[in-house]
């Protein structure tokens, strides 16, 4: 464990004070005033900067990168187009369809360099062979997470934190199963979202912005169906699942009730987990961002549970105890009201007490 942490002291050192050192304005910030919004920047610096350092001074991170150059350069080169194009949008906004479009080349590019699911090893140990539907579920997911850490991105210093959160449990996790590049990859990402969360943290110095967010959503996605294999080379995707916890629902939330309310699934909108937390709850900004570190806490517990509990009967338990937080925490928020009062529910409901009269 001693190269992961290194990695994560390194990329720390490098992008605490490489942060503040962003000044170039680009958008308006909440309060009407031009904000930094280029955090990617110094995230990218102290990931890549981590790694090339441990290369050249640890002999074992030498060797270890030294068998993978190829896929660590293919992920590093496509993570850095991802946050190139959040860059781009984060000084004049772009359209999602073109966005949505780079996101897929970049995924491909990585599945062709071997980021991809196979085969799905299932709670309890059973595995589902995914054939060709692989890239279809490899690609989707990479672009699925992501835009799902951009979505979060919402609140200050929300999506860092839950990225170093996610990142630090997945390190752990893939050194547990002997995937020294990928655990050392995670900890440098984790390193890096630290030392930018100090400058976002409410009230924000410096916005994370799409570039730091695509990029850390990328590089979480991209490594996760990397480095989560067993013995006999199947993906537990439900490891990374769990963690991403928050995100993920918070983005399949997002999907549902803007289909329900007949709304464009990718037009923007502030009803996410952390507006209901602000406007229902009545939290503060940074009651809004630790209430989010707590929840995502609590998935990373229950990703590191199943994966103890790997192959047996507890692994499935620690799902259902997972999914009944999940569903508590929609009906919590009050989505659950939400959707039953949606446009096409209501006219759903309509319907059937017509039919039935």
């Amino acid at each position: 464990m001693n190269i992961e942490l290194a990695a994560a002291a390194v990329a720390f050192a490098v992008a605490l004070p490489l942060t503040p050192l962003l000044r170039l304005p680009t958008k308006v910030g909440r309060k009407g005033e031009l904000m930094p919004r280029v955090g990617g920047f110094s995230i990218l610096a102290g990931f890549v900067i981590a790694i090339g350092v441990l290369a050249l001074f640890s002999s074992d991170a030498s060797r270890v990168l030294n068998d993978d150059r190829r896929e660590f350069l293919t992920l590093v080169a496509c993570g850095a187009v991802v946050g190139a194009v959040g860059a781009r949008d984060d000084f004049r906004d772009l359209d999602w369809r073109i966005k949505l479009t780079i996101h897929f080349l970049a995924a491909l590019g990585i599945y062709l360099a071997g980021y991809r699911v196979g085969e799905m090893t299932l709670p309890g140990g059973g595995a589902v062979a995914l054939g060709w539907t692989d890239p279809v579920v490899s690609i989707l997911w990479v672009m699925g997470v992501t835009n799902a850490i951009n979505l979060i991105d919402g609140r200050d210093g929300v999506a860092a934190g839950v990225a170093a959160l996610v990142s630090g449990t997945m390190a752990y996790i893939a050194f547990d199963l002997g995937h020294d590049l990928i655990a050392m990859l995670f900890a440098a990402l984790a390193g890096a979202s630290l030392g930018f969360v100090p400058w976002n943290l409410p009230r924000a110095k410096r916005f994370l912005g799409d570039s730091g967010a695509y990029f850390l959503g990328f590089m979480i996605a991209g490594l996760s169906i990397s480095g989560f294999v067993d013995t006999t080379g199947r993906v537990p995707l439900y490891i990374p699942l769990l963690a991403l916890g928050l995100p993920v629902l918070d983005t399949g939330v997002a999907f549902l009730r803007r289909f329900l309310d007949g709304r464009h699934p990718f037009k923007a909108d502030f009803d996410h987990f952390h507006d209901r937390l602000e406007r229902n709850a009545g939290f503060g900004p940074l009651k809004v961002t630790l209430t989010c570190y707590a929840i995502t806490a609590l998935f990373c517990a229950g990703a590191v549970a199943a994966h103890w509990w790997y192959k047996s009967a507890g692994s499935a338990i620690v799902g259902l105890a997972v999914g009944v937080f999940a569903v508590g925490l929609v009906l919590v928020l009050g989505y659950g009201a939400s959707f039953w009062h949606s446009t096409r529910v209501t006219a759903w409901r309509g319907a059937f007490a017509r039919n039935r009269a």
